[in-house]
């Protein structure tokens, strides 16, 4: 038995509204339109959860486990009414009572999709279709957690599962935040309550709580809320990473593209902060160092700066000067070995390669025992692009750039509407 080929799917735009029609080869050859499919995860009254096999004669992901139900949304057909008829189909129940939890974009390397997820408890009688599926069994838990990783169950449950039910799964997330326009807010310049209230919550509920910031430990100083929550530090993204006071990765700038950097700055009069080892220097031929980063993101401690040649006397992780984005492509092509971070349109954080918050991530994980499938990162600017990739979970802020929030799995309100709360609470964790 095959799949019909030229049975014609909907193609939508991320809200779910129709603005086109495809076959299912067109939709699974690789052209990523998205079209939409309705997931069922089906509970009995003990917590286990029912799971589908999929047959050998599949066009994707043949002879895994999968959700209890999944199909396709037929050209002119509801979501609503979609996942009754696939339930019925597949697995000959008629009365149940869906709920509806989310949807997101699944993309793998043949199709993308827009999945209507939705749950169900069930302790009636199943029969699972002889020519849809090849059978279908209750697991527990436990049996999902030791499955997971093994190429057993479908990436598309895994992945699903951990973000809807990571509290069924017991699961514990090491939780990566930026500070500016994530944790901390642009306009108050202070934690929100409702963050420092999910934070705590996500804390007493066994999840562990890390910074992952372009700042320097230096002009860290506005984290006083919730700094007893903290575990761990990623720092000038990515350069500097430490738990308490041990050292798991420091990675600087080769000395010639210091020198480089600093000389351009010099010539073109450019503002420019060099992030050494032990301390920080500031040169600000027009001030816009001083107007930025006290006015606009209430940094302290820049009145602590040391000289240029002190710090040019140390191993230097990161360099910030302050340019517009149009000139950064041409000076970085002149340093090879390394890489730049805007998350502000005045300025940029340029670290060596290897150094952002996505290694920074991996690595504290790594040292710590963490299953890098189970963090989570938060951000908004550009240098959280790595880290929103690298998390097995990325979320986005509501204010953050677009790019991010295409590349995030998940899009929260802003830092001033409680996106953090928010989003620990979309996937459970609190």
């Amino acid at each position: 038995m095959k799949d019909n080929q030229q049975e014609i799917f909907p193609i939508v735009d991320e809200d779910g509204v129709v603005i086109g029609s495809a076959t299912r080869a067109e939709c699974h050859g690789g052209s990523k339109w998205l079209h939409p499919v309705v997931h069922l995860h089906l509970f009995n009254h003990k917590g286990d959860i029912y799971l589908q096999r999929r047959p050998d004669w599949k066009d994707i992901q043949p002879g895994k486990w999968d959700t209890a139900v999944g199909g396709h949304v037929d050209y002119g057909e509801s979501p609503e009414e979609a996942l009754h008829r696939e339930v019925r189909e597949e697995l000959g129940i008629t009365d149940f009572l869906p709920e509806a939890i989310g949807k997101y974009v699944f993309e793998s390397k043949r199709e993308k999709e827009l999945v209507y997820v939705n749950r169900t408890i069930y302790d009636g009688e199943i029969h699972p279709s002889a020519e849809e599926l090849d059978g279908g069994r209750y697991w527990t838990m436990q049996e999902i957690r030791e499955a997971m990783g093994k190429d057993i169950l479908t990436p598309n449950f895994e992945s699903e599962f951990r973000r809807f039910f990571s509290k069924e799964l017991g699961i514990k997330y090491a939780l990566f935040f930026d500070i500016d326009g994530t944790l901390v807010s642009f306009k108050t310049h202070e934690i929100p309550a409702s963050t420092i209230f999910a934070l705590t919550q996500a804390k007493a509920n066994g999840h562990k709580v890390f910074i992952s910031t372009g700042r320097p430990p230096l002009i860290i100083t506005n984290l006083g809320a919730i700094e007893h929550l903290i575990d761990g530090y990623v720092t000038i993204n990515g350069a500097l990473c430490f738990v308490g006071n041990e050292v798991v990765r420091c990675k600087d700038i080769p000395k010639e593209a210091v020198e480089m950097v600093v000389q351009d700055a010099q010539e073109k009069s450019y503002g420019l902060i060099v992030v050494g080892e032990k301390d920080v220097a500031v040169l600000d031929p027009n001030g816009e160092v001083d107007r930025i980063f006290r006015s606009e993101i209430a940094v302290e401690n820049l009145d602590q700066a040391k000289p240029l040649d002190v710090v040019l006397g140390q191993r230097v992780f990161q360099l910030t000067p302050f340019f517009p984005a149009d000139y950064e492509q041409e000076l970085m092509a002149r340093i090879p070995s390394c890489t730049s971070g805007r998350w502000h349109p005045a300025f940029t954080d340029i670290t060596a390669k290897g150094a952002d918050k996505g290694e920074g991530i991996l690595a504290l994980a790594a040292h710590l025992g963490l299953n890098p499938n189970y963090t989570m990162s938060f951000g908004d600017g550009g240098n959280d692009s790595t880290m929103i990739k690298a998390a097995g979970i990325g979320v986005a802020m509501g204010n953050a750039l677009q790019s991010l929030k295409d590349e995030a799995d998940y899009t929260t309100t802003s830092v001033d509407e409680d996106g953090v709360l928010n989003a620990l609470r979309h996937f459970s964790l609190i």
